[in-house]
C-alpha cells in the first residue's frame, strides 16, 4: 500500500486551513453577501443625517456593522468592536431582512434593525485597483444642533497616484466657549486594493489590511474601514 504523496507545500495549506477554521477567522466563503443599508448618525453639532453603511452577512448567520479590517480577517468568535462597529444575528424573511443586535440597551432590551433585501450593493474593487486624486471624509459631533455651543469637527484625506502610493492627512478642532483646540497628521506609503480588500503599507515599514469598496459603478465613493470618503477634487480617475 502506497503512502499518500503529501508535499511540505500540502502541510502548509493544510495547517493554514485549519488554522482558520479553528479560530473562527472569516473566509470569503463563508460570506453570503456584503450590502449597503441606511443608518441615521450624528454629525457637526450634533444634526443627524442618513449615511449608507456596508453590513457582512455571513452564512452562520453572524452579520457585521461597518467592518474595519479585511473580512478574511475578522474573528467571528471573537466579535471584537476594532474589527467591526456592532455585532448581531440576522435572518432573512422574503424581501426582508431582520437583524437583532448582540447585548441590550440602556433600558436592558436587545435592539433590532428591519431593512429591505438585499440592500444595495457594496462594490468590490478589480484586481489591484489603482486610484488617483484626492478623497476626504468628515464627521463631527457636539450639541450646536440643540441649542448648546460645542462643535467638533473630524475631517480625513487620502491622496492616491496610479504609481501605487498614499499620502493621508488627518484633522480635528474643538469649538466651544473659551475653548479652542486643533490638531493635524499626516502618513505616506504604498497602497494595494484588491476586491474589498485595501493593504496600506507606511513609509515606517507599519502595514495594515482594511475593509475596502466603492458605493457604484461609477466608483466615486468609496469606503474605507469605518469610513465614507467622496472626491475632494475633480481629478479623480480609475483604472
Amino acid at each position: 500500500m502506497r503512502s499518500p504523496n503529501i508535499s511540505s507545500g500540502n502541510i502548509a495549506i493544510i495547517f493554514v486551513s485549519f488554522f482558520v477554521v479553528a479560530c473562527g477567522l472569516a473566509r470569503g466563503q463563508n460570506v453570503e453577501r456584503i450590502s449597503l443599508l441606511v443608518d441615521y448618525e450624528s454629525g457637526y453639532g450634533g444634526a443627524v443625517y442618513p449615511v449608507y453603511n456596508p453590513y457582512v452577512f455571513f452564512k452562520n448567520g453572524a452579520v457585521a456593522k461597518e467592518p474595519k479590517v479585511a473580512i478574511d480577517e475578522i474573528d467571528l468568535k471573537a466579535r471584537s468592536k476594532d474589527h467591526a462597529s456592532r455585532w448581531g444575528t440576522w435572518k432573512r424573511s422574503g424581501g426582508k431582512v431582520k437583524i437583532t443586535w448582540d447585548g441590550v440597551n440602556r433600558k436592558g432590551k436587545q435592539e433590532t434593525k428591519e431593512a429591505d433585501w438585499p440592500g444595495s450593493t457594496a462594490f468590490a474593487a478589480g484586481s489591484n485597483e489603482r486610484l488617483e486624486g484626492t478623497w476626504s471624509s468628515t464627521g463631527g459631533g457636539g450639541n450646536i444642533a440643540f441649542g448648546g455651543s460645542v462643535g467638533i469637527l473630524t475631517s480625513k484625506r487620502f491622496t492616491f497616484t496610479r504609481d501605487g502610493k498614499f499620502t493621508t492627512e488627518n484633522l480635528a478642532s474643538t469649538t466651544a466657549p473659551n475653548v479652542a483646540a486643533f490638531s493635524k497628521k499626516n502618513t505616506a506609503g504604498k497602497y494595494k486594493i484588491n476586491g474589498h480588500v485595501i493593504e496600506l503599507t507606511f513609509n515606517s515599514g507599519d502595514s495594515r489590511r482594511l475593509f475596502f469598496c466603492f458605493y457604484g459603478k461609477d466608483k466615486r465613493v468609496l469606503r474605507i474601514a469605518g469610513n465614507n470618503y467622496t472626491p475632494a477634487n475633480s481629478s479623480r480617475r480609475n483604472r
